[in-house]
């Protein structure tokens, strides 16, 4: 796996970090697991104003609260791909088991469904929004 760094970081919902990688390619990455694992992230997971004062740490290599409490970019690039391939097969799951009509309804090539769902290519923004737009359509419908 290719080093990756973080050109920004901010927080999302409840205990998300929203990560814009050195590419431009930005993902949500739940850190509620991760920071329960540890005492030194007490402080982020008591303080909501606390989680949110993320910053990116020195070149771009972690997301940074204090010298204490950081999460590297590994981690968080790992939680990405982790986080969107579970968020895809679940979407998929739900309305068709059948990758290829999945990839279909969203513009996606087979084989790049296949590389999301694994877990070895990060999932886009652009897929994901598809998706919700698609859940969207159907319950307008």
């Amino acid at each position: 796996m290719e080093a990756q760094s973080t050109n920004a970081v901010r927080a999302g919902r409840g205990r998300t970090l929203v990560v814009t990688w050195k590419n431009g390619a930005e993902s949500p990455v739940d850190v509620s697991e991760h920071l329960g694992r540890f005492e030194v992230f007490r402080p982020l997971r008591d303080d909501t104003d606390a989680f949110r004062a993320a910053t990116v740490g020195e070149w771009g290599w972690n997301a940074h609260w204090s010298d204490d409490m950081e999460i590297s970019a590994d981690t968080l690039w790992r939680l990405a791909l982790e986080q969107g391939a579970a968020w895809l097969l679940s979407w998929r799951k739900s309305r068709t088991p059948k990758l290829s009509q999945a990839a279909a309804a969203l513009g996606v090539s087979p084989r790049m469904w296949r590389y999301y769902e694994a877990g070895t290519h990060l999932l886009p923004k652009t897929v994901r929004l598809a998706a919700l737009g698609l859940d969207r359509e159907a319950e307008a419908a």
